[in-house]
């Protein structure tokens, strides 16, 4: 069999080794010199990565982020599968040190990387342990956009590619080819925190010069420099002697303090709000000025739970590779560590009797399957009730009417036309019910006329009649309903 031209092309691409390697490089950033940061925000800044972290000393962008790392430090980890020896001691190494390597993982979500180092030892239990493991300066190392990593040694300048295996732990948060170092956080509040700082330096300013009141002298028989020094005694003293004949006013800065003030809590209060949508996603506040509901307040609980969700995708590689190293070291087998509650097992009894009670008629709520059951929010999917006479097949597939050629009749029209013949029709022709009918506003309605109208028959009568007109009704509501 003669090979296709596409094969051949392909063994020719891998003759000359173009699929095993990057064409698109710069070998010279990549082999040497340090490559630069491409941060956007640091360059038009002129702050290096690794002094974003003075904006953790402001209140409010340290409370949005400890929010974030209190909620992945309170998030439990098991290790699967965990019915065997080494499995508990790898419970217990990470147990003692989970605090510090959440904490250190979680460190690229707010500078773009950070990487931890380990140290081992032989524990009394005959295993080796982590004697301690942390994080640290970020700018020591260097992350390639190949994968490698590279620390630089103060006071010496080589550098050297380290290991990530066993000795040292990388993790970045959205890198990319083009910007290896990862999307800093910070960097996204870096104008928010400049100008939050600097806002507060001009109301202080402001407040020194305008919110207290400036003493006015009018001179007569005292000098001007005597007047000035008795004005700035009066300021510490509260106390003022003057000639009988000076005068001294109080000038007050109300007015322009109380619009001053008002200016900066609203600019204040909008900084505090970007802060928060910007780490936390979104705030009952910030998006609702204050009003907030019920419905909000589970949209602020989705919000925040899908960044915790993205906080576990982001610190689960680093804990999975310190437990692939411990495995390693100690000739384990494989484990998975995984963060979040465990899914409650099912419970066969239970369920075996809420299925005989759904067939016995009893409607259990959504509410109740998540209790029972742990399921989440959008996991159950709410079933529309369909109206109760939909006891006739072709009533909601295809729109009718009564007037049609009797040669057009398809089965399901036929099927109506059979369920209407086995009608009494004594008392009202098909006309004059549909007029009725037509003339009803509602049920009700429908029922009151229909009486007025048989006051004299039998309740049997009355009863018939009534639901050929029900009937009527619901086949004009579904003609209606289509269309």
């Amino acid at each position: 069999m003669a090979k296709s031209k596409k094969d051949k092309a392909s063994k020719k691409a891998l003759s000359y080794g173009n699929l095993y390697t990057q064409e698109a490089v710069t070998q010279f950033l990549v082999n040497f010199g340090k490559q630069p940061d491409t941060d956007e925000v640091l360059r038009k800044a002129g702050i290096s990565r690794h002094r974003l972290r003075v904006l953790l000393d402001d209140d409010e962008i340290a409370q949005a982020t400890e929010t974030r790392v209190d909620a992945l430090l309170a998030t439990p980890f098991r290790i699967e599968p965990s019915d065997t020896k080494e499995a508990d001691m790898l419970n217990l190494a990470l147990k003692e040190w989970f605090h510090e390597i959440a904490t250190g993982a979680i460190s690229a979500l707010f500078f773009g990387y950070s990487v931890q180092e380990a140290v081992y030892e032989l524990k009394p239990e005959g295993y080796i342990g982590i004697q301690w493991i942390g994080e640290k300066p970020m700018q020591w190392f260097e992350p390639k956009n190949d994968g490698r990593l590279i620390y630089r040694q103060d006071g010496i300048n080589t550098e050297r590619e380290v290991d990530q295996i066993f000795k040292f732990f990388l993790t970045r948060r959205k890198a990319t080819f083009e910007q290896p170092y990862g999307k800093a956080l910070l960097a996204t509040l870096y104008w928010l925190f400049f100008f939050k700082q600097n806002g507060f330096k001009f109301w202080a300013k402001f407040l020194e010069r305008f919110g207290t009141p400036i003493l006015l002298g009018k001179c007569k028989n005292t000098e001007t420099e005597d007047m000035s020094k008795a004005l700035l005694a009066a300021h510490a003293q509260s106390v003022l002697s003057i000639d009988v004949e000076d005068d001294v006013q109080v000038l007050g800065t109300s007015g322009a303090s109380g619009t001053a003030g008002s200016a900066f809590e609203s600019f204040n209060n909008q900084l505090v709000r970007q802060i928060q949508k910007v780490v936390l996603g979104q705030t009952l506040t910030s998006g609702t000025d204050g009003k907030g509901s019920y419905g909000l307040g589970q949209v602020h609980e989705n919000v925040r739970m899908d960044k915790l969700r993205s906080d576990i995708r982001l610190v689960t590689p680093t804990l999975q590779a310190v437990v692939n190293a411990l495995c390693v070291l100690n000739g384990w087998g494989e484990y998975e560590v995984m963060l979040g509650e465990k899914p409650k097992p099912l419970n066969k009894e239970q369920a075996e009797r809420d299925a005989h009670l759904k067939n016995a008629g009893a409607n259990l709520t959504p509410q109740y399957f998540q209790r029972e059951y742990g399921l989440q929010d959008g996991d159950i999917a709410e079933i529309k009730q369909l109206p109760a006479n939909t006891q006739f097949s072709a009533l909601p597939k295809r729109a009718f009417s009564f007037k049609a050629d009797v040669q057009g009749l398809d089965a399901n029209q036929q099927e109506i036309d059979e369920k209407i013949s086995e009608i009494d029709k004594t008392l009202f022709s098909e006309s004059e019910l549909m007029e009725l009918v037509e003339a009803s506003s509602d049920v009700n309605d429908l029922q009151t006329k229909l009486y007025g109208l048989m006051s004299g028959e039998s309740v049997e009568k009355f009863t018939e009649t009534m639901a050929r007109a029900l009937y009527l009704f619901d086949v004009i509501g579904y003609v209606q309903r289509s269309k």
